[in-house]
Protein backbone atom coordinates (compact mmCIF):
# COMPACT_ATOMS: atom_id res chain seq x y z
CA UNK A 1 0.00 0.00 0.00
CA UNK A 2 2.81 2.48 0.80
CA UNK A 3 4.43 2.08 -2.68
CA UNK A 4 1.23 2.80 -4.26
CA UNK A 5 0.14 6.01 -1.79
CA UNK A 6 3.76 7.53 -2.63
CA UNK A 7 2.96 7.00 -6.08
CA UNK A 8 0.28 8.73 -6.34
CA UNK A 9 1.44 11.53 -3.93
CA UNK A 10 4.54 11.65 -6.92
CA UNK A 11 2.04 11.77 -9.84
CA UNK A 12 -0.63 14.05 -8.79
CA UNK A 13 0.90 16.05 -6.18
CA UNK A 14 -1.85 15.54 -3.20
CA UNK A 15 -3.18 12.91 -0.97
CA UNK A 16 -5.81 12.52 1.30
CA UNK A 17 -5.37 9.78 4.41
CA UNK A 18 -8.97 9.69 5.78
CA UNK A 19 -8.78 10.53 9.43
CA UNK A 20 -5.34 11.91 10.04
CA UNK A 21 -4.38 14.87 6.99
CA UNK A 22 -3.63 15.78 3.83
CA UNK A 23 -0.07 15.37 1.90
CA UNK A 24 0.75 17.87 -0.88
CA UNK A 25 3.55 18.48 -2.74
CA UNK A 26 4.95 21.91 -3.69
CA UNK A 27 7.08 23.07 -6.61
CA UNK A 28 9.41 25.60 -5.42
CA UNK A 29 10.86 27.32 -8.62
CA UNK A 30 13.98 27.90 -9.60
CA UNK A 31 15.97 30.58 -8.06
CA UNK A 32 18.83 33.24 -8.92
CA UNK A 33 21.90 33.07 -6.23
CA UNK A 34 23.71 36.33 -7.24
CA UNK A 35 26.30 36.29 -4.37
CA UNK A 36 27.63 32.90 -5.48
CA UNK A 37 26.76 32.90 -9.28
CA UNK A 38 24.23 30.29 -9.34
CA UNK A 39 20.95 29.20 -10.18
CA UNK A 40 19.56 26.66 -8.44
CA UNK A 41 17.00 24.28 -9.57
CA UNK A 42 13.37 23.93 -9.00
CA UNK A 43 12.79 21.22 -6.25
CA UNK A 44 9.70 19.31 -4.90
CA UNK A 45 8.65 19.97 -1.35
CA UNK A 46 5.73 18.11 0.82
CA UNK A 47 3.80 19.36 3.09
CA UNK A 48 1.05 17.88 5.42
CA UNK A 49 -1.69 19.97 6.71
CA UNK A 50 -4.20 17.81 9.48
CA UNK A 51 -6.98 19.40 7.30
CA UNK A 52 -8.97 16.39 6.62
CA UNK A 53 -10.10 16.39 3.18
CA UNK A 54 -12.33 12.73 1.66
CA UNK A 55 -10.69 10.67 -0.60
CA UNK A 56 -11.37 11.06 -4.67
CA UNK A 57 -13.14 8.41 -6.71
CA UNK A 58 -10.43 9.00 -9.14
CA UNK A 59 -7.79 8.15 -5.95
CA UNK A 60 -9.88 4.72 -5.25
CA UNK A 61 -9.66 4.02 -9.26
CA UNK A 62 -6.00 4.58 -9.05
CA UNK A 63 -5.33 2.55 -5.92
CA UNK A 64 -7.48 -0.58 -7.91
CA UNK A 65 -5.44 -0.48 -10.80
CA UNK A 66 -2.27 -0.52 -8.89
CA UNK A 67 -2.97 -3.54 -6.35
CA UNK A 68 -5.11 -4.96 -9.57
CA UNK A 69 -8.06 -5.45 -7.21
CA UNK A 70 -11.71 -4.19 -7.36
CA UNK A 71 -12.78 -0.47 -6.51
CA UNK A 72 -14.41 -1.43 -3.76
CA UNK A 73 -11.77 -3.28 -2.40
CA UNK A 74 -9.44 -0.72 -3.04
CA UNK A 75 -11.97 1.41 -0.76
CA UNK A 76 -11.58 -0.88 2.28
CA UNK A 77 -8.03 -1.77 2.23
CA UNK A 78 -7.34 1.85 2.04
CA UNK A 79 -9.79 2.75 5.10
CA UNK A 80 -8.07 -0.28 6.86
CA UNK A 81 -4.67 1.12 6.29
CA UNK A 82 -5.49 4.78 7.61
CA UNK A 83 -7.64 2.99 10.24
CA UNK A 84 -3.85 1.33 11.10
CA UNK A 85 -2.11 4.59 10.94
CA UNK A 86 -4.15 6.33 12.55
CA UNK A 87 -4.30 3.81 15.78
CA UNK A 88 -0.09 3.58 14.95
CA UNK A 89 -0.53 7.66 15.79
CA UNK A 90 -2.49 7.41 19.02
CA UNK A 91 -0.07 4.80 20.26
CA UNK A 92 2.80 7.49 20.12
CA UNK A 93 4.52 5.34 16.92
CA UNK A 94 6.09 7.19 14.40
CA UNK A 95 4.70 6.23 10.67
CA UNK A 96 7.38 6.36 8.61
CA UNK A 97 6.31 6.71 4.47
CA UNK A 98 9.01 5.96 2.38
CA UNK A 99 10.18 8.42 -0.07
CA UNK A 100 7.76 10.81 2.02
CA UNK A 101 8.76 11.35 4.91
CA UNK A 102 7.43 10.62 9.09
CA UNK A 103 4.32 11.14 10.95
CA UNK A 104 4.41 11.48 14.60
CA UNK A 105 1.42 12.63 16.92
CA UNK A 106 2.05 15.08 19.39
CA UNK A 107 -0.09 15.84 22.30
CA UNK A 108 -1.97 18.85 20.06
CA UNK A 109 -1.01 17.85 16.58
CA UNK A 110 0.24 15.39 13.96
CA UNK A 111 3.96 16.69 12.84
CA UNK A 112 5.36 15.83 9.79
CA UNK A 113 9.22 15.47 8.90
CA UNK A 114 9.22 15.29 4.94
CA UNK A 115 12.48 13.23 3.38
CA UNK A 116 14.58 15.34 1.29
CA UNK A 117 13.80 14.64 -2.22
CA UNK A 118 16.06 13.88 -4.67
CA UNK A 119 17.42 16.52 -7.04
CA UNK A 120 17.37 16.17 -10.61
CA UNK A 121 19.00 19.16 -11.87
CA UNK A 122 22.09 20.59 -10.54
CA UNK A 123 22.99 23.63 -9.31
CA UNK A 124 24.50 26.00 -12.61
CA UNK A 125 27.29 28.05 -12.25
CA UNK A 126 26.17 31.56 -13.62
CA UNK A 127 29.08 33.96 -15.06
CA UNK A 128 28.42 37.08 -16.84
CA UNK A 129 29.50 37.09 -20.20
CA UNK A 130 30.85 40.17 -21.47
CA UNK A 131 31.22 40.39 -25.46
CA UNK A 132 33.61 42.82 -26.94
CA UNK A 133 32.45 44.35 -30.11
CA UNK A 134 29.11 42.76 -29.96
CA UNK A 135 25.92 45.35 -30.70
CA UNK A 136 22.54 44.95 -28.80
CA UNK A 137 19.64 46.73 -27.69
CA UNK A 138 19.95 48.80 -24.45
CA UNK A 139 16.53 50.66 -22.93
CA UNK A 140 17.37 53.83 -22.33
CA UNK A 141 14.53 55.96 -20.82
CA UNK A 142 11.72 55.18 -23.20
CA UNK A 143 13.51 55.11 -26.26
CA UNK A 144 15.57 52.08 -27.15
CA UNK A 145 19.32 52.55 -28.92
CA UNK A 146 22.12 49.92 -29.88
CA UNK A 147 25.26 49.78 -27.98
CA UNK A 148 27.48 51.17 -30.78
CA UNK A 149 24.67 54.35 -30.44
CA UNK A 150 25.52 54.52 -26.76
CA UNK A 151 29.55 54.33 -27.03
CA UNK A 152 29.19 57.11 -29.27
CA UNK A 153 26.84 59.20 -27.04
CA UNK A 154 29.03 58.54 -23.78
CA UNK A 155 32.39 59.59 -25.80
CA UNK A 156 30.60 63.40 -26.81
CA UNK A 157 29.57 63.47 -23.25
CA UNK A 158 33.25 62.63 -22.13
CA UNK A 159 34.88 64.92 -24.75
CA UNK A 160 32.09 68.02 -23.34
CA UNK A 161 33.17 67.20 -19.43
CA UNK A 162 36.64 67.55 -20.67
CA UNK A 163 36.42 70.87 -22.38
CA UNK A 164 34.28 72.22 -19.31
CA UNK A 165 37.05 71.97 -17.33
CA UNK A 166 39.42 74.52 -18.46
CA UNK A 167 39.03 76.33 -15.93
CA UNK A 168 40.77 74.03 -13.45
CA UNK A 169 44.40 74.92 -14.59
CA UNK A 170 43.27 78.17 -15.35
CA UNK A 171 42.41 78.72 -11.63
CA UNK A 172 45.77 76.71 -10.29
CA UNK A 173 48.01 78.85 -13.05
CA UNK A 174 46.30 81.97 -11.04
CA UNK A 175 46.48 80.79 -7.87
CA UNK A 176 49.82 80.60 -8.32
CA UNK A 177 50.52 83.69 -9.72
CA UNK A 178 48.97 85.32 -6.72
CA UNK A 179 51.12 83.28 -4.38
CA UNK A 180 54.47 84.86 -6.56
CA UNK A 181 52.71 88.32 -6.19
CA UNK A 182 52.07 88.36 -2.72
CA UNK A 183 55.90 86.56 -1.73
CA UNK A 184 57.32 89.36 -3.94
CA UNK A 185 56.06 92.48 -2.01
CA UNK A 186 55.84 91.24 1.03
CA UNK A 187 58.53 88.97 1.35
CA UNK A 188 61.61 90.34 -1.10
CA UNK A 189 60.97 94.55 -0.43
CA UNK A 190 59.78 94.25 3.66
CA UNK A 191 63.87 93.83 3.86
Amino acid sequence: MYKAVRKFLMLHHHLPLQGIGNFRVETIPAQIDIANRAIQPSSLQIHFSEEKLPAERFFFNFLAQELNITEVQAVLRFTDFTTQLLSDLLEDKAVIFKGIGALKKSPDEISFQPETLPQYYPTITAERIIRQNATHIIKVGEQEKTSIEMQTVLQENEEIIRSERWWIPAAIFGFVGIAAIIYYYFVLHST
